[in-house]
């Protein structure tokens, strides 16, 4: 394409024949272009247009007005297609951040931040896209002197119910909620009498129904859904534990 043979021969050609490729590059109809036009607008001699263009790879002066012309609507096309994509996703973000608001309860938030702060200790768990905002709010929790782990691998989320007893809570980040291997720990945990709580989307999945307490998001469907699905429970993390901080200390907000 001309931007490839552009970039990789403009510094071979002269100051004359790069002034005839700058000239060439600035006109909205290439196809029209002619070389007398060339010659009348910046002084410079059909012969140096020539060799300009044999320089950059192109036989004829036609060859390299044809592939500038269709390297420049490829461009265009290109950055509509990239400004589509980005309003797109703005649209969809705006969307899914607006519905999460309005099925957000601020009872919800207060079930979780009393059972949280008054429970012996507090099991994260989180695997897949939703593992980073889980640990992130496990390491918060920490910083506020409560007892909390963060569990993401298979063979750690098993071991829990072995563990966990009636005073202690499960707390369950999962956009999904169908997760094999924290349903299955949330079940053995749940006969423990270990308290359940679940982050998750609103279908009707079986972590919601083994959960105590659920708060749920807004799932939009979308491509590439692991990349962007952490927003959405992110959001939900830091409300979760403003809550828990303002119950301990009313007015403090103190982490970042």
């Amino acid at each position: 394409m001309f931007f490839d043979n552009l970039k990789n021969n403009y510094d071979k050609l002269s100051i004359s024949e790069q002034q005839a490729i700058d000239y060439l590059m600035k006109q909205d109809n290439i196809e029209h272009t002619t070389l007398k036009e060339i010659k009348q607008a910046i002084l410079i001699s059909s012969s140096t247009v020539i060799r300009a263009c044999k320089k950059l790879g192109y036989n004829t002066f036609i060859d390299l007005k044809y592939d500038l012309k269709m390297s420049k609507e490829l461009s265009k096309k290109n950055k509509n297609s990239t400004a589509s994509t980005f309003l797109s996703l703005k649209e969809q973000l705006s969307v899914e951040f607006s519905r999460t608001m309005s099925i957000l309860n601020q009872d919800d938030f207060d079930i979780f931040a009393n059972k949280i702060i008054n429970a012996r200790r507090i099991f994260c768990i989180g695997s897949g896209s939703s593992y980073m905002v889980m640990s992130d709010f496990n390491r918060k929790l920490k910083l506020i002197n409560l007892w909390s782990n963060d569990y993401f691998e298979h063979y750690s989320i098993k071991r829990i119910p072995d563990i966990c007893k009636k005073d202690d809570v499960l707390l369950v980040f999962s956009l999904s909620g169908e997760t094999t291997v924290i349903n299955d720990c949330v079940l053995e945990a749940k006969q423990n009498g270990t308290t359940i709580l679940a982050i998750t989307s609103l279908a009707n999945s079986p972590l919601a129904k083994m959960s105590d307490n659920l708060i749920k998001v807004y799932d939009a469907p979308k491509n590439r859904k692991k990349i962007r699905s952490r927003l959405m429970l992110s959001v939900v993390g830091i409300i979760l534990f403003e809550t828990i901080v303002n119950t301990i200390s009313p007015g403090e907000y103190v982490i970042d």
